[in-house]
C-alpha cells in the first residue's frame, strides 16, 4: 500500500507531501490545477519515462519519493531480495534520511500545538475554509469515523522507499532503499505494487488476452493457469531438444560416409599421443645414420680399441702412482678419482658400441612415407601432425554419437508424447474451469452494469476451445465477452458494439468483482468517470467506495458524486506567489470537504444550497 508520496519541483509544485490512508482515497480540484499531480509522480517513482520539461522552470531538477507497506506483499518482498535491496535499515543512504524525517515531519504535526498554515490550500482560496494541520492530519471518512495515519504506520522493515530524480537536462537517477536502481527494476517492483487505470483503459477490455485474464483472476485459477503455461514450456523445450536431435541426424547422415573413410586412414597411420614425436625423431636418426656410426665408432675406438687410447694411458699412469702412493696417503685418493674416470669412460664405449651396430627396425624409405601421410592428414584437418591422434578421437565420437542418434531421438519421443498429453489434460482441466468461472463472472457483471445506469444492458461470455490449433502457453481456450447495451440488440463482441463510457463502466464493474482475488495492492483510477454524470456517477462512486473495502483505491476525479464517497480527500490547487504559479494538494476535513465538494457542484459559485447538497452526498446531515 501507498503510505506517502513526497515530490519537488514537478511540473507547477514546487514541494508536496502526502500521507495516504488506506481505502478510497480521491483527488479533486479545478480544472487546470493539476489534479494528475500525484499519477505523474507515481509514474515517474514506477519508472514511467522522464521529461525534461516536467521539472518545474527555473530548477536544476526534480525529486520524487514514494514510501510504500510490503505487508503481506510476499512477491514484492521476494523480487526486492533478489535484486539484494532488503539489506539492513542501519545502512541506510542519506536519500532514506530524507524521506524518513519527513514523515517523522508529518507525525509531529498531529501536535494541537502545532499550527502551519503553510499547509493548508484553504489560506489560499477563500473558497475553503481555514482548517489547521492537526486536523488535516486526520481524515475523515463519509461515515464520519477519523482514521488517524499513526494507526497504520508499519515497521521499517515491511517499508519500501522508492526515489526518483531527473533533471532539467532530463537526465533521470532511481534508488530503491537507498541503492542506485534501474528503470527496469523500478517497473518490475511497481507492476506488483500499482496499477493504473486511465481514461482510455476500457480499451483493453478488448484485447481477448486481457479477457482471458480477467477471467483467471476472477476464477482463481492463476495457478492451474500457470501449469499449464508450464506444461506448455516443458513440451516446447522437449519438441525443440527432438527437432535439434533430428537436424543433428540428418546432417550427420550426409557426412557419415566421409567420416567413416576419414576415421579408416587415421586409424591406419595409428597415431597415439606422443607417437608422432617419435617418427619425426627416428626419421632424423635414419637421416643422420652414416654420420652418427661414424662419430660413436671413432668414439669407442678412442676410448679402449688401441695402445694409445684414454684407457691404456690412464692405465699407465695408474701403475705409476701405485709405485709412490706409500709416499702419501692422499695419493689414495687420485687413484680412486682416475679409476673412476675409466669405469665411466668403458661404459661410454660400450654403450657408444652398442648404438653403432645398432639397425633401425623399419627402412628410412617406410619412416619417409608415414611422415608423409602425417603432414597429408594434417593439413587436410587443419590441424598439426602430432595432434591427429586428437582426430582420430573426434571423428570416431562423431560416428558413435551418429549411432546413437536413432534411440535417443526414440526415447525423446516418447518423452514429448508424455509431455504433450499432460499439456491436454491440464488445458482441459483449464477449460472446464474457466467456463464456471465465465458463467459465474458474467451473471456478476450484468448484474452491477444495470446499477451503472446501463439497465437494459446485457452481457455473456462467450468460450470455445480450439482443438485443432498447436498448443498454447493459456491454453486451448477462445474467449470473447459478448455486450449488449439496448433492448431488443442481441449480444455481439464487445470490440464491436461498446462506446467509450459503456467501457469504463464494464471496466470498473470488472475491477470491483476481481479485486478480492487480485494481488495489486494499490489502484489509481485517473478520470474515468469521464463522460457521465447524475445517478451514474453516484454508482460509480459506489463502486470504487466497495473496491476500497478490498484495496486501497486512488481517483481522480471532477464529479461531486465520486468525490462523496471516498474515504478520504484531497484537494489539488493552483495559486500565483512571488510571481511564480504553484500547485499544492491538501488533506480536508469535515468542513474542507464540504467547500470542495459545493465548489465541484455549483463551479465558482458556492452557496448554502451547494453546501446543503455536499452535505447531503457526503452523509453528514
Amino acid at each position: 500500500m501507498l503510505e506517502q508520496l513526497n515530490l519537488n519541483n514537478l511540473a507547477l509544485s514546487v514541494e508536496a507531501e502526502v500521507d495516504f490512508t488506506p481505502g478510497m482515497i480521491c483527488i479533486t480540484g479545478e480544472t487546470g490545477a493539476g489534479k494528475s499531480l500525484v499519477v505523474d509522480a507515481l509514474s515517474l517513482v514506477l519508472g514511467a519515462k522522464a521529461d525534461a520539461n516536467m521539472v518545474r522552470q527555473g530548477e536544476k531538477q526534480l525529486e520524487v519519493n514514494a514510501r510504500f507497506s510490503l505487508k503481506n506483499q510476499f512477491k514484492a518482498i521476494k523480487l526486492l531480495d533478489d535484486y539484494g535491496f532488503l539489506e539492513e535499515r542501519n545502512s541506510k543512504s542519506s536519500d532514506q534520511k530524507i524521506v524518513s524525517e519527513k514523515a517523522s515531519t508529518a507525525s509531529d504535526s498531529q501536535d494541537p500545538d502545532n499550527h502551519s498554515s503553510g499547509d493548508l490550500i484553504s489560506s489560499h482560496d477563500p473558497n475553503l475554509e481555514q482548517v489547521e494541520s492537526s486536523e488535516v492530519d486526520t481524515a475523515v471518512v463519509a461515515d464520519g469515523q477519523a482514521v488517524g495515519f499513526d494507526s497504520w504506520n508499519m515497521h521499517d522493515d515491511d517499508e519500501l522507499l522508492l526515489r526518483r530524480i531527473v533533471t532539467c537536462e532530463g537526465k533521470s537517477k532511481a534508488y530503491i532503499n537507498g541503492h542506485p536502481a534501474t528503470l527496469t527494476q523500478l517497473r518490475e517492483i511497481g507492476q506488483l505494487l500499482v496499477a493504473v487505470h486511465g481514461q482510455h483503459d476500457g480499451v483493453r477490455l478488448m484485447d481477448g488476452k486481457r479477457q482471458l485474464e480477467i477471467v483467471d483472476n476472477f476464477g482463481k485459477l492463476r495457478p492451474l493457469a500457470n501449469e499449464v503455461n508450464d506444461a506448455f514450456n516443458r513440451y516446447s523445450k522437449l519438441r525443440h531438444d527432438l527437432t535439434k536431435l533430428a537436424e543433428e541426424q540428418k546432417a550427420g547422415a550426409m557426412t557419415y560416409k566421409q567420416d567413416r573413410y576419414d576415421l579408416e586412414e587415421l586409424k591406419r597411420l595409428d597415431f597415439a599421443q606422443g607417437d608422432y614425436e617419435e617418427l619425426e625423431s627416428m626419421f632424423d636418426r635414419a637421416q643422420h645414420q652414416a654420420q652418427f656410426s661414424y662419430i660413436l665408432g671413432n668414439l669407442h675406438a678412442g676410448i679402449e680399441l688401441n695402445e694409445n687410447s684414454l684407457v691404456a694411458i690412464l692405465g699407465k699412469y695408474l701403475s705409476s702412482l701405485d709405485k709412490v702412493k706409500a709416499f702419501d696417503q692422499r695419493i689414495d685418493k687420485i687413484v680412486e678419482n682416475v679409476d673412476a674416470a675409466v669405469q665411466n669412460l668403458l661404459e661410454a664405449s660400450g654403450l657408444a658400441e652398442d648404438l653403432c651396430t645398432h639397425t633401425l627396425d623399419v627402412s628410412i624409405t617406410e619412416l619417409e612415407g608415414r611422415m608423409t601421410k602425417a603432414h597429408e592428414l594434417a593439413r587436410r584437418f587443419s590441424c598439426l601432425p602430432k595432434e591427429l591422434y586428437l582426430m582420430a578421437e573426434r571423428i570416431e565420437n562423431k560416428i558413435n554419437n551418429f549411432v546413437s542418434l536413432r534411440k535417443r531421438i526414440s526415447d525423446l519421443t516418447e518423452e514429448v508424447k508424455a509431455a504433450r498429453a499432460d499439456y491436454e489434460a491440464k488445458a482441459q482441466e483449464l477449460t472446464k474451469e474457466r467456463k464456471l468461472a465465465s458463467a459465474s463472472l458474467a451473471s456478476k457483471i450484468e448484474e452491477k452494469i444495470k446499477v451503472l445506469s446501463l439497465p437494459d444492458a446485457k452481457f455473456d461470455i462467450e468460450l470455445s476451445r480450439d482443438e485443432e490449433c498447436k498448443p498454447r502457453p493459456s491454453g486451448r481456450d477462445e474467449l470473447t465477452f459478448m455486450f449488449s447495451a439496448n433492448l431488443g440488440q442481441g449480444l455481439r463482441p464487445l470490440a464491436a458494439v461498446a462506446s467509450g463510457g459503456e467501457l469504463s463502466r464494464l471496466a470498473l464493474a470488472i475491477e470491483v468483482l476481481t479485486a478480492s482475488v487480485n494481488s495489486t495492492p494499490t489502484l489509481i483510477f485517473d478520470e474515468i468517470d469521464t463522460g457521465i454524470s447524475g445517478r451514474t456517477a453516484l454508482s460509480v462512486g459506489e463502486l470504487l467506495n466497495e473496491l476500497g473495502n478490498y484495496t486501497q483505491v486512488i481517483t481522480v476525479t471532477h464529479l461531486p458524486q465520486v468525490a462523496a464517497k471516498a474515504h478520504t480527500q484531497f484537494v489539488v490547487a493552483k495559486y500565483n506567489e512571488a510571481g511564480q504559479v504553484n500547485s499544492t494538494i491538501t488533506a480536508l476535513n469535515h468542513d474542507g470537504r464540504i467547500e470542495e465538494i459545493s465548489r465541484m457542484i455549483g463551479g465558482s459559485t458556492i452557496t448554502e444550497t451547494t453546501r446543503q447538497s455536499a452535505r447531503e452526498l457526503l452523509g453528514f446531515n
